[in-house]
């Protein structure tokens, strides 16, 4: 199969170097850096026992370069990104691939089918863990199972193929017929890990570890999950548990938006936390937790976008 990754960083990466396993990989990002030292010296990758693995891949900084044919484009852009990438992107294509959504957040279907016609999407999530130490570097912070599915509807042959083909690749990938629960899902664990790992710059350990992070932790995931029961996607009190596992697994890890703070980048506050409490306001729920946990964030970004300009 022929695989485009749109949005190659950490976990973009580290998806892409497994399946080239078995399969034809592209990397696609707009970190030029990044993309030259694995095209110069492959893509290393520290192993959860500290081994390192290099694989070599092609990568791409512009879509001109190329001619772009593929079967699947695993689209992992952050949120933000993800229209100027798809637009970067469709306009170049020499085929009808799949598009599949493992990005964070909610709202990335709407934004992919904006661009991409309806029938060409799927979505899933993945709980595997990783970290861009430096260009061309990638620390593999935890295991964890991936979900594939159709936006809507049972399964298909085609979430069976691309199920074997992550499989076959040595990356533990199941198929689904509820890709809403399992996306909302991964908003839950995320709301529970990111922003105060991101604020606190802690490793995702600490969730687990630390009382002050969980008890923070739990109340920001009741706020959603009184969102999402409202809306009729039913999660339990329970469901926290499995933010403490996933902590847990990856306790080595830096979150996503805690890299995207280290690096003074923009995070995906607004998908994630942020989704949260405008959707409170929609439904006049209260979702002061996640609203902290939201201004804080942009707090920490005004203030490295006014050093930046000071720079």
């Amino acid at each position: 199969m022929k695989v485009f990754i749109l949005g190659a960083g950490a976990i973009g990466s580290l998806l892409g170097a497994r399946l080239s396993k078995e399969n034809e990989v592209e990397l696609y990002s707009t970190n030029e850096k990044h993309m030259r030292a694995i095209r110069e010296k492959g893509l290393k990758i520290e192993e959860l026992d500290g081994s390192i693995t290099t694989y070599k891949l092609k990568t791409y900084t512009n879509t001109d370069e190329i001619e772009i044919n593929p079967d699947l484009v695993l689209v992992t852009l952050k949120t933000y990104k993800t229209k100027d990438g798809l637009l970067t992107l469709v306009p170049r294509l020499n085929s009808r691939p799949i598009f599949l959504t493992l990005q964070n957040g909610i709202g990335n279907i709407e934004r992919i089918t904006e661009l991409v016609p309806r029938e060409q999407v799927i979505a899933g999530i993945t709980a595997q863990g990783a970290t861009l130490v430096t260009k061309g570097y990638i620390r593999h912070g935890g295991n964890g199972p991936t979900y594939i599915g159709e936006i809507n509807g049972p399964i298909t042959p085609r979430i069976k193929d691309i199920v074997e083909v992550f499989n076959k690749c040595g990356l533990n990938t199941y198929q689904t017929d509820d890709t809403e629960k399992l996306i909302w899902k991964k908003l839950l664990i995320n709301i529970g890990i990111n922003a105060i790992t991101a604020i606190a710059r802690v490793k995702n350990g600490y969730i687990a570890t630390s009382k002050y992070a969980r008890e923070i932790s739990e109340i920001a995931v009741k706020e959603a999950i009184e969102i999402a029961n409202t809306m009729g996607i039913e999660f339990d009190k329970h469901i926290f548990n499995e933010v403490i596992e996933v902590a847990k697994k990856t306790s080595r890890n830096i979150s996503s938006m805690h890299q995207d703070i280290l690096n003074k980048k923009i995070t995906e506050i607004d998908s994630i936390n942020g989704a949260i409490v405008n959707l409170g306001k929609e439904m006049g729920i209260p979702t002061p937790v996640n609203l902290t946990l939201t201004n804080l964030i942009k707090l920490i970004e005004e203030k490295h976008k006014e050093e930046e300009t000071n720079e």
